[in-house]
């Protein structure tokens, strides 16, 4: 149903790197046309580590699957009258400049919107059109350290590295979820309009619900973990004895009752909510590096108790990508 939900609808992509890309990637698993802007020698995304044996990065690759690739120096004044034209008979143009960098050059939102009332102009920037911090660079990690993410996700007392690009891709999905309702609203009204979408803002989203809980008056304790960040036994990962590790979520009673049972300590099910979760983390841990992940993930197929192996990148990939569309059907 979704492969042609957007068939017809041409998307122009003036972005590099990752956030821009990732949004209009899922368009383009929506049925959506979209047209790749890239600067003379490219995305600079396409020659970015690690590269495959032919020197081009597969991240690049992913991110701009079947998209048509335009090349525009927009230095030139015929390039940027042909990127003008191309926008008078677009749906959606996405710009992943800082605010202003195309509207010095004569192709910022209120002029191309002016041409074509129907357009819809979506800026994704690190923070936004707003005065203030709107000139500011910044890349995925600057974002994920100001949100608080970084501070609630620690080793040893330390912030740790995110494994993935954790508010570049959140602000493309962001940027794809507002272009989708921007089109609906079309639909309605017969004008496009600007959306506007701040990488900071979008992983300030994504921390929405501990912001709350601070704002509550419950202080958010990055030092010790919280309840879905190491704090309760039952929400841990866990060392198995090849060294590997197991994901164990068994928040509601019935789920730890099963992995109680699962690892052999039918006895800690009534102790699921103890003042004393190191002791009770500890007997879990002892029980569970008994056995390699192997067993454990052959043992949890067959008990529904929210316990997962914790898997390499390889290993994942090996079960298929999702390639950056949306996951319905």
């Amino acid at each position: 149903m979704l492969a042609q939900a957007l068939t017809g609808i041409h998307v122009i992509e003036v972005a590099a790197y990752i956030p821009g890309p990732a949004c209009t990637q899922i368009l383009v698993g929506m049925g959506a046309r979209v047209t790749k802007v890239e600067r003379p020698g490219g995305d600079p995304m396409r020659v970015m580590p690690p590269l495959d044996a032919g020197g081009e990065s597969p991240q690049f690759r992913v991110l701009n699957r079947g998209k048509e690739h335009l090349a525009l120096d927009l230095k030139l004044a015929e390039d940027v009258a042909r990127l003008r034209e191309l926008a008078q008979t677009a749906d959606v143009l996405v710009d992943g400049f800082r605010p202003g960098v195309l509207e010095r050059l004569g192709l910022g939102a209120a002029t191309l919107c002016a041409a074509n009332p129907r357009l819809i102009y979506c800026a994704i920037s690190g923070f936004g059109a707003a005065p203030g911090d709107s000139l500011l660079a910044g890349h995925d990690l600057n974002f994920v350290a100001r949100s608080g993410f970084l501070a609630m996700t620690g080793v040893a007392g330390e912030p740790a590295m995110p494994g993935a690009q954790l508010a570049d891709l959140t602000s493309g999905l962001m940027a794809a979820t507002a272009i989708l309702g921007a089109l609906q609203a079309r639909q309605r009204t017969g004008r496009g309009g600007v959306v506007d979408v701040p990488m900071d803002a979008a992983m300030r989203w994504l921390m929405e619900p501990w912001y709350a809980v601070e704002q509550a008056g419950v202080p958010v304790r990055h030092e010790h973990g919280h309840i879905l960040a190491g704090e309760l036994a039952c929400y841990r990962i866990y060392r198995t004895a090849d060294g590997r590790h197991l994901a164990v979520a068994a928040l509601e009673a019935h789920f730890w009752e099963r992995l109680c049972g699962a690892i052999g300590r039918p006895d800690l099910a009534a102790h699921q909510h103890d003042a004393d979760q190191v002791a009770l983390g500890a007997a879990v841990a002892a029980a569970i590096v008994e056995r390699p992940l192997e067993d454990w993930a052959r043992i949890f197929t067959q008990v529904d108790a929210c316990v997962s192996p914790v898997r390499t990148v390889a290993e994942a990939a090996a079960e298929g990508v999702a390639h950056l569309e949306l996951p319905v059907r």
